[in-house]
């Protein structure tokens, strides 16, 4: 693992960043959700936009209120599609997807995921649900149950009429133009840093038109009649019967956590996973801890490898890892005053999933053995890095320089982090050096 942050906060710091401008063309195999093909599947209940990245068994997300396929967090998605064939997609009325007749319900979003889950020919896939997508992934649950393997439910409602429902403040912060107002929604107030790498990896996307006043007051119509009781599928939560898990941010003011304990409780054997100083974007915040819980929820816990194993690999993909980090110093010395935030986002963007599909792949290896302390401590340090890094995209001039010191402090703990682990390994360990322009990075 390397660290070439240092020198992203310096190099941000002197760049002046507009808005986003013409996308880097995509690849011809993307490696990130931002250049996969944008699709239209032909269902029984009109077409269905979508994206599908990775390979594996399906796993099909399921988005909120008032967002799109571009809602979703580009390095969440990619670090899934290491192990899943990851499918995002539009709801009704959003993109090229075909508007439902009104009133619109959660059991009518319900049944067109499962008219693309069958145009697509995924059989039972895995799915997850965020939000107003968490309520649609319980209807789908209920209302067609042979096409869910496993059940994931992020930041969920109970639909039996007892839900405790966000301010009216809050739901319209969310679809509102005062981007703060719906970052202190997202994320808690201490968290200013994940907010703002969240923003940053959402600006690798293409700009897309939005969601409609008038499909965001129908999926209003359709929440408002689940947190009542009157959607038929959400008063028989009870009737789950796949595994499934609840998980969301402890201090979500969207969703009190009392929800989700609630639906935690009717879905027979579920699991809740609540995490401390986060919010309704845990997901997103957690990122590296929450992929790892998916993976595990739905594969089972990696098979750790011995230490010499361990050991040949790491050296492969430390290489790899250091030779992402050398690309991403290339191309941030192409960038100039001219360049747009979608540039040094999906430049940011390559060398965080390269940094997080390294501690992906070393945390399977490692899962439940001695040297997991280490590895875990490692992750935790690199995951920093990796949200100073996102961070920046959206970051110029005074702020920029004042979080350097930030972002250099984050940098230390990797390294210290790094060594401890290649002493365990029995290799030598990595210095800090500095780049012919005086840049500071470790590796």
């Amino acid at each position: 693992m390397i660290c070439f942050v240092v020198m992203a906060a310096l190099t941000a710091a002197t760049l002046s960043i507009s808005g986003a401008n013409a996308a880097t063309p995509p690849a011809s195999k993307p490696a990130t959700v931002v250049d996969a093909t944008v699709a239209v599947a032909h269902t029984k209940l009109g077409n269905v936009e979508y994206r599908a990245l990775g390979r594996g068994p399906a796993l099909v997300l399921i988005m909120g209120y008032a967002g799109t396929m571009q809602t979703w967090d580009p390095h969440f998605i990619d670090m899934l599609a290491l192990h899943y064939r990851v499918i995002i997609f539009d709801n009704a009325g959003i993109g090229s997807t075909t508007a439902l007749r009104a009133p619109l319900s959660i059991d009518a979003m319900a049944d067109q995921t499962s008219a693309l889950i069958t145009a697509l020919r995924l059989g039972d896939p895995d799915v997850l649900g965020w939000s107003m997508g968490s309520m649609i992934a319980q209807a789908l649950a209920i209302r067609h149950p042979a096409q869910v393997h496993r059940l994931i439910l992020g930041a969920t409602f109970p639909g039996i009429g007892n839900a405790i429902q966000p301010s009216q403040k809050d739901v319209d912060a969310l679809t509102g133009s005062n981007p703060a107002a719906a970052q202190a929604d997202l994320f808690p107030a201490g968290q200013s840093m994940a907010a703002d790498a969240f923003d940053g990896s959402i600006a690798a996307y293409s700009p897309s038109s939005g969601v409609s006043a008038s499909v965001i007051a129908a999926q209003k119509t359709a929440v408002l009649s689940w947190f009542d009781g009157r959607d038929t599928s959400g008063r028989r939560a009870d009737q789950i019967s796949v595994p499934a898990l609840v998980a969301d941010g402890a201090n979500d003011r969207i969703d009190a956590a009392a929800n989700d304990r609630e639906v935690a409780a009717e879905i027979p054997g579920s699991r809740l996973v609540l995490y401390p100083d986060a919010g309704h974007a845990f997901l997103f915040q957690e990122g590296e801890s929450f992929t790892f819980l998916v993976r595990t929820f739905l594969s089972g816990v990696p098979t750790s490898i011995d230490l010499s194993q361990i050991r040949q690999r790491y050296l492969v993909d430390y290489k790899t890892s250091t030779a992402a980090g050398t690309k991403w110093v290339a191309g941030l010395k192409k960038l100039t005053s001219t360049s747009n935030a979608q540039d040094l986002a999906r430049l940011d963007l390559s060398l965080a999933d390269a940094e997080g599909a390294f501690d992906d792949e070393l945390i399977g290896y490692v899962a439940t053995g001695k040297l997991a302390p280490s590895v875990n401590a490692l992750a935790s340090a690199d995951e920093l890095v990796v949200r100073d890094l996102l961070a920046f995209a959206v970051q110029s001039g005074p702020k920029a320089k004042e979080w350097a010191t930030t972002i250099k402090n984050d940098g230390n703990v990797v390294l210290a982090a790094e060594n401890v682990l290649r002493r365990q390994l029995g290799l030598s360990p990595v210095t800090t050096t500095t780049t012919p322009k005086k840049h500071s990075f470790s590796g």
